[in-house]
């Protein structure tokens, strides 16, 4: 049984500067193992942040100015009333202070009643009346005290927001309660936008589309160029509206990961997992996907971005139709290409615009000079460079970026390179940056590009150093000129327009054969120089990873040929025979279904510095 009240408004405007969501007052021989800390658990798995006091005092001690700091630094307070809490002189000064902060700073406290009976707290009547007449006795010198202890159980025993709980099952009960905390916080940004200029009325706009909706679930499409910010209005729309979903999940770059091996039923699990607040659960198949995506979220009302599509069948196996989800949901699809929103019959569709002058020229500051304002004696220039990036923000960011920390002496030479640039070719512009790079720092951006976008940054940093020394520091320097990201896992991301960028830079080394360029990637240019053996000694890496598992027959000696082979990534493919040399510049091996026991005999590995190989055991007696 619960007593309950929506918590006031004034939880969402709060100006303190909080370090906890949640101040847990209980009494630990009481409620601590089977109440309070899985109540702590329950809140944690929200990403509440909670404080639960860990300590136990011995008797006659007093409370420690931390602990009353903490109740102060604290959103909301919860008071656990259970048989022995008014026995604790400890417990009873968190509850004043937890109560002069509610008078005083409008604080939020929800009393959860533990097997106690609320009149009992209220009145102290049973054991909060003997607890109250063994304090009087104790405190005959200090009245006042008491009686601020007896105040403070009758205001919080009086609290609307308040639970009850007698008997039954007592973890629904805790994920009722973090549900209702969860609700009375402010939201949390899911997604960090950055600088934003010129979104405000494209979110606003956006929104009138989803609110002009009915009841039941709603598709809109946002589309427009790349690189024109079509991702980032989705983000700070979603961090506008998530928290008012059953569940929400925003699924990034969905292009990309739907062509990895079994990418789509990957997109699937994470989905289903996100929303519902589960682990992820297995199934095997799209179709089985599907099935799980229609039963269990028909009922629910979700918010569902689907990042980045570019074919059909990507928002046919994720978001189907609108009846797949409850009544009130959105759906909320970015893309290039409108045409896809057309054949989905998605409605609502919003174009993506370029930014105005003005609002271009705040974003080139804000890269360039880390302010809205233009510097002085930059003014003309800063005007006339914003001309060449076309109303891209991506494109104004990267050039900001590349202009920053410069004098107008360095500017002159690098704004002559732009001037050369047909006016339609974004990505000539973008290269600029590429153009002014050091060659250390080429090189490992060729590699992110072409290799490990979506790799953990920790994990490239440690085997890169390995291939190029310097390797940190060339990725700090591309990371400060917004060539690429790092993500909030730690990931590295590129923005597909860059990405492009940079696999072309590595296309034009020889744009008719593959084995005469520095890196390869495309895996059925992989299997025609593994079949032809083409390679070259122009080859510095290789990333293997074609999307379904790849069964390939080669003479094992195709590699002979590429003496200057420093990086060597092989998944998903089964070899038919082992290699028979490896090049000894290697310094980064990495062979998922290594189709032997051991390395070739002649291969020296005094250069490598990571090697990662899963043997399969069942092509042993084939070699």
């Amino acid at each position: 049984m619960a007593i309950q009240v929506a918590a006031s408004s004034s939880c969402h405007s709060f100006s303190t500067k909080y370090k906890y969501d949640v101040f847990l007052s209980f009494r630990g021989e009481d409620t601590r193992h089977i109440f309070t800390v899985p109540l702590y658990d329950a809140l944690q798995h929200k990403q509440i942040k909670a404080f639960i006091d860990d300590k136990k005092l011995g008797k006659g001690e007093r409370i420690a100015p931390a602990l009353l700091k903490a109740i102060e630094k604290s959103r909301i307070s919860i008071i656990v009333f259970s048989r022995n809490y008014a026995t604790s002189t400890w417990c009873l000064d968190e509850l004043a202070h937890i109560i002069r902060c509610k008078e005083q700073k409008n604080q939020v406290v929800m009393p959860i009643f533990y097997k106690v009976n609320p009149m009992d707290v209220q009145y102290q009547a049973n054991s909060f009346g003997e607890a109250m007449a063994a304090h009087e006795v104790r405190f005959r010198d200090n009245v006042e005290k008491v009686q601020k202890w007896r105040y403070a159980l009758s205001e919080a025993a009086r609290l609307p927001q308040a639970w009850l709980f007698e008997d039954g099952c007592q973890s629904g009960f805790i994920e009722g309660i973090a549900k209702d905390v969860y609700a009375m916080l402010p939201p949390k940004p899911f997604h960090n936008i950055g600088h934003m200029v010129g979104l405000e009325p494209r979110i606003e706009e956006v929104m009138s589309l989803l609110d002009d909706s009915d009841e039941g679930a709603c598709m809109l499409g946002i589309h427009g160029l790349g690189g024109i910010g079509k991702t980032t209005l989705a983000k700070a729309i979603y961090n506008s509206i998530f928290y008012q979903f059953d569940g929400s999940c925003f699924l990034s770059d969905v292009s990309k990961e739907s062509k990895k091996f079994r990418g789509t039923v990957c997109l699937q699990q994470t989905l289903l997992s996100e929303i519902l607040d589960e682990k992820k659960m297995k199934f095997g198949s799209v179709h089985e996907g599907i099935s799980k995506i229609k039963h269990r979220l028909s009922r629910k009302k979700v918010l569902l971005v689907l990042d980045d599509v570019d074919e059909l069948k990507q928002i046919e196996e994720l978001a189907g139709r609108c009846d797949w989800f409850g009544c009130g949901s959105r759906v909320i699809i970015t893309t290039k290409y409108k045409q896809l929103l057309l054949a989905h019959n998605v409605e609502k569709t919003y174009e993506m615009k370029v930014l105005n002058d003005h609002d271009s020229l705040e974003l080139f500051c804000w890269h360039a000079f880390h302010t809205i304002n233009t510097p002085k004696g930059y003014q003309d220039m800063s005007t006339h460079v914003i001309s060449y990036a076309q109303g891209l923000p991506l494109a104004l960011r990267v050039i900001g970026s590349n202009l920053a920390n410069k004098n107008l002496e360095e500017w002159r030479p690098i704004l002559g390179k732009y001037d050369r640039i047909p006016e339609s070719s974004i990505h000539e512009v973008l290269k600029i940056s590429y153009d002014c790079l050091q060659d250390g720092a080429k090189s490992i951006f060729l590699d992110i590009a072409c290799f490990f976008t979506e790799e953990k940054l920790e994990s490239v940093e440690e085997r890169l150093e390995a291939c190029h020394s310097g390797a940190r520091f060339y990725i700090e320097v591309i990371v400060e000129k917004s060539l690429v990201d790092v993500d909030r896992d730690g990931c590295l991301w590129m923005h597909d327009v860059i990405e492009i960028m940079g696999k072309e830079i590595v296309r034009r080394e020889d744009p008719s054969n593959p084995g005469e360029r520095s890196r390869i990637w495309d895996y059925k240019d992989i299997l025609t120089m593994l079949h032809e053996d083409s390679g070259s000694d122009k080859i510095e890496g290789i990333m293997f990873d074609p999307p379904q598992q790849e069964q390939v027959e080669w003479s094992g000696m195709s590699l002979k040929k590429m003496n200057n082979l420093r990086i060597l990534v092989v998944r998903n493919a089964q070899f038919l025979t082992r290699p028979k040399y490896l090049p000894n510049n290697l310094r980064w091996l990495e062979w998922k279904e290594y189709p032997c026991t051991t390395l070739p005999s002649d291969f020296s590995p005094g250069k490598l510095v990571f090697l990662r190989l899963q043997i399969v055991f069942s092509n042993w007696k084939s070699h």
